[in-house]
């Protein structure tokens, strides 16, 4: 890469707040700041009788919600975390409504990590460092375009070779970690550290993940937006016992999507009867201050599924620190 391309790169990094201010989203992106100044001088509510021991032998298959696209997801005598966002801040600039839904101490086994794509909000270098200390032993999952943003660290790395969903690939690189299925598939987003710095330059690092052990199959998808194609696809291919289904952030959640960025409760309803799905948790809200007030998405998704009894036993809403058991 040149010199020149180097320095641009860098100044854009430097610019990169300042510019998502004042042209990308307009007043909300200046409210959720100064909302999150004000949080800055206090600290994260505090969640009471958080489960002191989320990891539980004789265990089929359990997920725990511990905020934003962060899950704590046992099949059998494995665990696997998604995208672990375990401290106060991201990027020292958004803090988190509520503390992490586990206490770290608590939590005595963590086998896989998967990190869907490289945005501050997905990759939590803090988080991994905390993870790092207590499981370096730990195999790591992500999306090889992401690779230059992950950091010198102890854990097993694994990059996967994302699929090219333009052209109808919908399918990337799999891995079998000792028994684990790891499918790395198409999702609808965009790529880079920074947000803008994907948009200019094409970053593709970003992919969804199809998990398969012990018999059941979960599909955790990152970040993503609505394509019928692509999940119909998912249906047919794979019988998903749980899906994760982000939500927000959304400027109206009475869209289905954004296309190419975010899916929206409407969006999340599409895909569970795409996938067929036996079950759907939503996650991805209610965690910082975005687009939407932070509980505005459950309260669609909640309103939507009322009006549509047909997803009543289909779609589990979750606290942040709780947690459904499966056997």
């Amino acid at each position: 890469m040149s010199q020149f391309k180097i320095l641009l790169r860098t100044i854009t990094r430097i610019l990169i707040i300042i510019i998502l201010i004042t042209s990308l989203s307009g007043c909300r992106v200046l409210f959720d700041v100064g909302d999150n100044i004000v949080r800055s001088f206090s600290s994260p509510e505090k969640i009471r009788n958080r489960i002191k021991d989320p990891v539980r032998p004789g265990v089929k298959l359990s997920a725990l919600w511990v905020g934003h696209a962060t899950i704590l997801l046992q099949i059998g005598d494995k665990v696997i975390l998604t995208d672990p966002f375990l401290t106060d801040f991201i990027a020292e600039i958004q803090m988190r409504i509520q503390e992490p839904g586990i206490d770290i101490n608590d939590l005595k086994q963590c086998d896989i990590i998967l990190i869907s794509h490289s945005h501050f909000d997905h990759l939590n270098l803090g988080s991994l460092g905390i993870l790092e200390k207590k499981f370096p032993k730990a195999d790591l999952v992500f999306p090889e375009d992401a690779k230059e943003f992950i950091p010198k660290i102890d854990f097993n790395l694994h990059p996967l070779k994302i699929p090219d969903h333009k052209k109808k690939k919908y399918i990337g690189e799999s891995k079998i970690i000792d028994g684990v299925e790891i499918i790395c598939v198409a999702a609808y987003h965009w790529g880079g550290r920074y947000g803008l710095d994907g948009l200019l330059w094409g970053y593709d690092g970003f992919c969804g993940f199809i998990i398969k052990y012990n018999g059941y199959t979960v599909y955790f998808p990152g970040d993503t937006a609505y394509d019928e194609e692509f999940y119909k696809f998912l249906g047919e291919n794979y019988e998903i016992d749980l899906e994760f289904m982000p939500i927000g952030p959304c400027s109206d959640c009475t869209l289905v999507d954004k296309p190419d960025r975010h899916l929206y409760p409407k969006g999340a309803l599409k895909i569970l009867d795409d996938t067929k799905a036996k079950l759907m948790i939503p996650m991805h809200y209610g965690t910082i201050a975005e687009l939407s007030e932070p509980e505005e998405p459950k309260r669609v998704l909640e309103e939507l599924v009322r009006e549509q009894p047909k997803y009543k036993d289909r779609v589990k809403i979750l606290k942040i620190g709780e947690q459904i058991v499966i056997n």
